[in-house]
C-alpha cells in the first residue's frame, strides 16, 4: 500500500487503482510527519532571501514553491533580515527537519562561502554567481541593461545616468558594466559623475537622483524596478515630467512597472525559471545525483515598452 500512496516501487496497475479507489474512499492520507521520522527525510526545502518585498525575489519563491510542490516538496521561505544567513539556516533547522537550502544573499563572497560551510546541506545559490562554487543560477543582468540602454540610446538620449545597484557586488557590477558598454560602443559619455549607487533600497533613491539630475541627465538606466519606480516618485517631488524632461528605464517586468505612472518600460528577466532551475537542480543534489552542469546564467528577456521613455525634448 505505501509503495502506491508513495507512487515508489512496481506495483500492478489493476492494484494501484484498487488501492487509490480505496484510500480516496476512505480520505486516506499519508502522514509526512511519520514518514520524516522513519525514513530521517522531510521532504522540505529552505529558501533565503535578503528581501522579500524585491519584485525578484518574490517571483523566484512563487515559482520555485510551485515546483517543489509539484515534485513532493514544501519549501519554507526564510528572510535573512541583514544579519548572517548561516545563523538562519541554524535557527529554522532546530525545529525543521531541512534537506537542502536556495540562497540569496547581498553578502562578500567570503562571508557567503562561510556562511555555505556551514550548513553542511546541499544547496544552490540564485541571482549571482559566486566563483569556483559551481551550483549557482543567475540572470545575464550585464546582457539586460545593455538592452535597457540601447533602448534610450536609440531614442536619442545622449546624456544618460546609471541609478546603480551596490557596486562592488555581482549584480551591481554587472548592471553597471553593460550600462557602460552600450554607451562606449556609440561613443557616448560614460564617466563616474553619471553614476549614483543607490543599492537596493528606496530610501536611497533621492539622494541619487538629485546627483544624476546636477550631471544634465536627460534618461536615466536604474538597476532594479523598485529603484526605478522610486526615480520616477523623486522626479514627480523634483516638478521633472517624465518622459518628457527626464525618461526611465529599468529591468524585471512586474505588476510594479504596470501601476507606477507613468508606466515604466523595462527589460523583462526570468526570474521565475531562475527559481523553478534552482529547485530542479537542489533535489538533484539531495537524491546525490551527479552534478558536472556547473553555473547557470539565464538570458533576459525582450524591452518592455511602457509610457517612462521617449525621446529628448529638442
Amino acid at each position: 500500500m505505501s509503495r502506491v500512496l508513495q507512487n515508489k516501487g512496481r506495483v500492478a496497475d489493476e492494484t494501484r487503482k484498487r488501492i487509490l479507489k480505496t484510500a480516496n474512499r476512505l480520505g486516506y492520507h499519508g502522514n509526512p510527519v511519520a514518514r520524516a521520522l522513519k525514513t530521517a527525510k522531510s521532504s522540505t526545502i529552505l529558501m533565503v532571501v535578503p528581501q522579500i518585498e524585491n519584485p525578484i525575489f518574490a517571483s523566484a519563491i512563487i515559482a520555485a514553491e510551485t515546483e517543489a510542490r509539484r515534485a513532493g516538496y514544501a519549501l519554507l521561505v526564510a528572510y535573512d533580515q541583514g544579519g548572517v544567513g548561516s545563523e538562519v539556516i541554524e535557527d529554522i533547522s532546530r525545529y525543521s527537519m531541512i534537506e537542502g537550502v536556495i540562497i540569496a544573499s547581498f553578502d562578500e563572497d567570503d562571508r557567503l562561502r562561510q556562511t555555505l560551510a556551514s550548513t553542511n546541506r546541499p544547496h544552490v545559490i540564485i541571482n549571482r554567481i559566486l566563483q569556483g562554487d559551481g551550483n549557482c543560477i543567475a540572470i545575464d543582468t550585464c546582457a539586460a541593461a545593455r538592452i535597457g540602454v540601447e533602448h534610450l540610446i536609440g531614442l536619442g538620449h545622449r546624456r544618460i545616468g546609471h541609478l546603480a545597484g551596490r557596486l562592488g557586488g555581482f549584480n551591481g557590477e554587472a548592471r553597471r558594466r553593460g550600462w557602460a558598454e552600450a554607451l562606449t560602443q556609440t561613443g557616448l559619455p560614460h564617466g563616474d559623475e553619471l553614476v549614483a549607487e543607490a543599492g537596493y533600497s528606496p530610501d536611497r533613491v533621492p539622494d541619487a537622483v538629485d546627483a544624476l539630475l546636477g550631471a544634465g541627465v536627460t534618461a536615466i538606466h536604474a538597476a532594479t524596478l523598485l529603484t526605478g519606480a522610486a526615480a520616477i516618485a523623486r522626479l514627480h517631488v523634483r516638478g521633472k515630467r517624465v518622459p518628457e524632461e527626464v525618461s526611465v528605464v529599468t529591468m524585471h517586468d512586474d505588476l510594479l512597472a504596470c501601476v507606477a505612472y507613468p508606466a515604466i518600460t523595462t527589460v523583462a528577466l526570468p526570474t521565475e525559471e531562475m527559481g523553478r532551475a534552482a529547485v530542479r537542480r537542489l533535489l538533484a543534489l539531495v537524491d546525490g545525483e551527479a552534478q558536472d552542469i556547473g553555473d547557470l546564467l539565464l538570458p533576459p528577456g525582450k524591452l518592455v515598452e511602457r509610457s517612462s521613455t521617449a525621446a529628448p525634448q529638442q
